[in-house]
This record gives structure tokens, C-alpha cells and sequence, in this order.
């Protein structure tokens, strides 16, 4: 009997203490989770006032509520991803990529952190881990055509211009109505050679957002390229109209370098030389050290034999482009219009020098020495022309042109 006493008393005991201790227990662990929702709602309450400050500019102020979020809640991403944000806007990109770096590790199926980490990449010029950043932004988020957008223009400007086209078209049925899309895949058809299927991509582009920057620009460059010359036309002077109608600061209203360019070229192309050089001629005044529009307005006054007009443009040319063999070409096809061929031999000499590959300026300076009278050696330059581009039409119209000289003389 005594024996089963002293077994049941520890077991007894036991009990016991076990009965006195769970409420304490119990009591505990209530504790520490009311302490742990303290924590986060107190948390929650610094991370707004830190969105509000940093949305307010206050970067300062931001970075220490957010801290203050963290030490309370450390495993929140969007508290860390805020953090970086921060860090990122104060130009601090080694903390704001530990802190995204840190965000990710809290919740890698958050996009935000991928694609602002992707930004600090990119400002490193680490153009494939930023692409990789954005790529997976857009897996996560697929809703948020940005995150595409970044990947595909970065990717734009690695020319990797499949891979940004294939980003892209699967997403298109969906953001139709979005403009950069339409823009990114004219910029990867302009890029790829196919400036007709540019032209398209751009023209929808400012239809469903017109105010978007150099869209008008991208659009009549790729419209002359496709050599739809009236429709270039058109298109660049609906723009400067429209331009000129929204100007609301008072001041005299001017054309973008871009359009005014355009629009010459294409009266040019389309036959309209004297329309052409009007054109030409306000771009100069506008943009006086616009090296091609001086080109334009020398190469238009060349051919409607305003020998005064060409020969300023292209002495204009040669002082702002001194290394650039176009103008001293230009200026030796003046001097030849004037008969003086010796002069014209002279500076198409100074453009072989600049340009010693250029088949025409080869073919300038053979035709020039030929009628300065110096037959052999005009001959032997536009052969050697013919030789440097045994396509070139244009030195086969020379020889031919000496040959028929020659058969006549």
C-alpha cells in the first residue's frame, strides 16, 4: 500500500503542476500574440506615414518611419521594398539594392522589388540582370504593362529586337489602346529595316496618344524612309500646324528641327525644289548650326542654280563640319556650274582626303579634272571609282559620259 503511494504522489505532483502551469502558459502565449499584433499595427502606421512622406518628397522623414516599421516588423517586403524606394530616390543604389535584394528574399512572388532593383541595375549599365529584373516584374504582375515595357526597351536598345518582338506581340490583343506598346514595336520594325511596318506601329501610336514625346517626329521619319514622300509631307505639316494652334505661352511659335527637316526632304523627293528650299532655308535661320540642314539648303540651291545662295550654304558647311567631305563637294560642284574647274578640282580634292572611300566624291573630282583638261588623270579617278564600287551607276554615267566626250571630240 505504501509502495503505491509513494509511485501515485510524483504522478499526482505531475498533475498538479501541470494544472497550475497552463493557464500561465495559455496567459503567455495570448501575450506574446497580442504583443506580435501591437507590433504590426503599430508597424502598419509607420509604413503609411513613411509612403505619405515619400510620396510628399520627404525622403528624410520616409526612411526613418519605415526603419522604425522594420524594427517592429523586419519580415514585411513591401516595407523593405519601400526602403529601397527611398534609397533609390536619394541616389544611394548600393542600399536600395540590399534593401530590394532583402525585400525579394521577404516574398519573391512581390514584383515591385524586381523591377525597381532592375532600375539600379540599369542606371549600372548591368543591362541583362536588369532585363531579368523586369522580365520577372511582368511574370509576376502580368496586369502591369510597365514592367513589359522596360524589359522591352532596354532590350530595344541591347538590339535584341526578337526577343523585345516576342515580349511584345503576345501582349498587344490586350493593351491595344496603349501607345508606348504601338511606339516600342515601330522603334524594333525601324530598327530591323522595315520602315513601312514602323510607319504603321507609329501612326497608331499618336492616334491614341499625341502628346507622347518625338512620336510625330518618329512618324515622318519613318514615313520618308518607306518613301511615302506625300504622306510624310502631310504628316509634318499637320503637325506643325497643330503645334503652332496649342503654342500658349506667347511666344513666336517654332518647329521642331525633325519636322521642318522632313518636310523639305519630302517636297524635294516629290519634284517641289523651289517649295523645298523655302523650307530649307527657315530651318537654317531657326537652327543656324544645324549641320544637315545646311546640306539641304546648299544641295536645293545647287540645283535650282542659285550658284550665290549654294556656295554660302556650303562654305556655311564646311565651317560648321570641317572634317565632313559633303561640303567641300558641294562647294567644288559650285565652283564647276561656274566653269572655274580648277577651283572645283581644288575642293573635291579636300573631300577625298576627308572621305578617301566615297565613289562620289571619286567621281566629282575625275569629272572636274577631266574638263579642267586634265583627261588622263579625270579617267584614271573615275576608273578607280568603278574599282572602289564596281556597282556604283553612278561612276559607270561618268566613264560613259567622257567616253561619249572623247567619241565626239
Amino acid at each position: 500500500m505504501r509502495t503505491k503511494l509513494l509511485i501515485a504522489l510524483p504522478v499526482a505532483a505531475s498533475i498538479l503542476l501541470a494544472t497550475a502551469c497552463a493557464p500561465r502558459a495559455a496567459g503567455r502565449e495570448a501575450r506574446l500574440e497580442a504583443d506580435a499584433r501591437f507590433q504590426r499595427t503599430t508597424s502598419l502606421v509607420s509604413f503609411d506615414q513613411a509612403k505619405q512622406a515619400f510620396e510628399a518628397g520627404e525622403l528624410e522623414k520616409a526612411r526613418k518611419e519605415v526603419e522604425k516599421a522594420l524594427v517592429r516588423s523586419n519580415r514585411e517586403a513591401k516595407y523593405w521594398s519601400l526602403l529601397g524606394r527611398i534609397e533609390l530616390e536619394s541616389k544611394k543604389l548600393e542600399k536600395a539594392l540590399e534593401a530590394f535584394g532583402k525585400a525579394i528574399e521577404c516574398d519573391p512572388n512581390l514584383a515591385e522589388p524586381y523591377y525597381y532593383r532592375g532600375i539600379v541595375h540599369q542606371r549600372w549599365s548591368e543591362n541583362d540582370k536588369a532585363i531579368a529584373d523586369y522580365t520577372k516584374a511582368g511574370e509576376i504582375d502580368p496586369e502591369r504593362i510597365s514592367y513589359q515595357l522596360a524589359a522591352a526597351e532596354l532590350m530595344i536598345t541591347e538590339r535584341r529586337l526578337d526577343e523585345a518582338r516576342m515580349m511584345l506581340l503576345p501582349k498587344l490583343a490586350y493593351f491595344e489602346h496603349n501607345g508606348a506598346m504601338h511606339e516600342l514595336l515601330g522603334d524594333i520594325a525601324m530598327l530591323s529595316g522595315d520602315a513601312k511596318a514602323a510607319a504603321v506601329s507609329y501612326e497608331r501610336s499618336s492616334v491614341i496618344d499625341p502628346e507622347a514625346p518625338l512620336i510625330g517626329e518618329k512618324l515622318v521619319a519613318a514615313l520618308f524612309d518607306a518613301g511615302e514622300y506625300q504622306k510624310c509631307l502631310e504628316t509634318a505639316r499637320r503637325q506643325r500646324e497643330r503645334a503652332a494652334a496649342e503654342q500658349t505661352s506667347g511666344k513666336r511659335f517654332v518647329p521642331t528641327r525633325e519636322t521642318m527637316r522632313h518636310e523639305g526632304r519630302s517636297l524635294a523627293m516629290l519634284g517641289r525644289t523651289t517649295e523645298a528650299r523655302v523650307v530649307f532655308s527657315d530651318t537654317v535661320r531657326e537652327y543656324p548650326e544645324d549641320v544637315d540642314a545646311w546640306r539641304d539648303l546648299a544641295t536645293a540651291t545647287l540645283e535650282l542654280g542659285d550658284l550665290s545662295r549654294a556656295q554660302s550654304a556650303a562654305e556655311r558647311l564646311i565651317a560648321l563640319a570641317s572634317d565632313d567631305a559633303s561640303g567641300y563637294t558641294l562647294r567644288g560642284m559650285v565652283a564647276a556650274e561656274k566653269g572655274e574647274y580648277d577651283e572645283a578640282v581644288r575642293w573635291h580634292r579636300l573631300a577625298c582626303e576627308r572621305a578617301p572611300k566615297d565613289v562620289s566624291a571619286k567621281v566629282a573630282l575625275g569629272m572636274s579634272l577631266w574638263y579642267s583638261g586634265r583627261k588622263d588623270e579625270g579617267k584614271a579617278t573615275l576608273q578607280a571609282a568603278l574599282t572602289a564600287d564596281p556597282g556604283s551607276a553612278l561612276a559607270r554615267e561618268a566613264i560613259a559620259a567622257v567616253d561619249a566626250d572623247t567619241g565626239s571630240n
